[in-house]
Formats: structure tokens, sequence, C-alpha cells
């Protein structure tokens, strides 16, 4: 896969739990002489501070303010596969940089993402219906994410390995 790419970023997208972090990382083993890079991973380590803590001192906005930045800083390099944050997808800016590589979608039914986030803080499922509102974001994003240049349904059968496979 990896001359296939020409050095083009692969970026993985979709809702949180949707196994980014675990894919991309056994993805850019595999290709080789690619690296990973998590996002959140990067906002956490700049920040000092949690995604939740971002969440409860910045809002939302402010978070998605800084996953932009991130996004800015990273989008230059090649041979990397990068994953992003389930709502990246929501800022026209970001889209623009996703599109300069290869955008992944990592597509995943919400009630197999509550098993799999379970015991997780997810600032955005502070609710009282986890469930619904992952459905509502995902409906929400869902147009967003249609515009991957590849779909990768997975289902709750499949692990990492498996959704790398599909990927390759």
């Amino acid at each position: 896969l990896g001359p296939r790419l020409g050095g083009s970023n692969l970026y993985l997208v979709g809702m949180m739990g949707s196994g980014k972090s675990a894919v991309g990382d056994i993805l850019a083993r595999r290709i080789g002489n690619y690296n990973f890079l998590d996002t959140d991973d990067i906002i956490e380590k700049a920040t000092n501070m949690t995604i939740p803590d971002i969440f409860q001192a910045e809002g939302e906005e402010g978070f998605r303010d800084i996953e932009s930045q991130v996004l800015q800083s990273v989008h230059p390099y090649v041979r990397c596969v990068i994953s992003t944050g389930g709502g990246m997808v929501c800022k026209t800016d970001n889209w623009a940089k996703l599109q300069t590589g290869i955008v992944v979608w990592l597509d995943v039914a919400p009630e197999t993402i509550i098993k799999r986030i379970q015991g997780t803080d997810r600032p955005l499922l502070q609710t009282e219906n986890p469930l619904q509102t992952l459905t509502d974001l995902l409906e929400e994003r869902k147009d967003k994410y249609n515009q991957a240049d590849v779909r990768i349904e997975v289902t709750q059968d499949m692990d990492e390995n498996d959704v790398s496979d599909a990927i390759i």
C-alpha cells in the first residue's frame, strides 16, 4: 500500500470510539514507512490537559479551535496515518486540509460504539441518554463523513486488525 499512496497522508475520521487511534497505529506499522499521529494525543500533550478537562475549561467550541490548530500543524507532513477527533469534520476549514490526503471513514453503529466506550469519560456523552446523543451526533455529521474518499463499514465482530485489513 505504501508505494501506491505516493506519500499522501491517510486521515481516519469517524465517531468517538470508532477505533481510529487503535486502527491508525496498526495501519501505520503495516504500511511500513508511515508514522502514526493522533490529534487527540497531540492536543493533550500540547495543552497538558485531558480532553475532558479542555471541554470543561474551554467548552466544545474552544476544543474545536485547538483541534483545528493541531490539524493545521500536522497536515503539511507526509507519509502519516493521522487519527482525528470525531468532530474534526465539523469545520469546513478542516475538510480542506483533510482532503489534501486520503480520508477514510470508520463507520461504526452507535450501539457498537456505546459498548466499546463504556466506562470512559467522553464529554459529549455526559447526558441522560448517551446512545441517543451519539445517534444524534452521527446524524449531524453523516453528510461530512460521507465526503470521505473511502468508507469502511465496521461491524461489531471486527477487531482493529480486521479493520486495518479492510482499509489495505
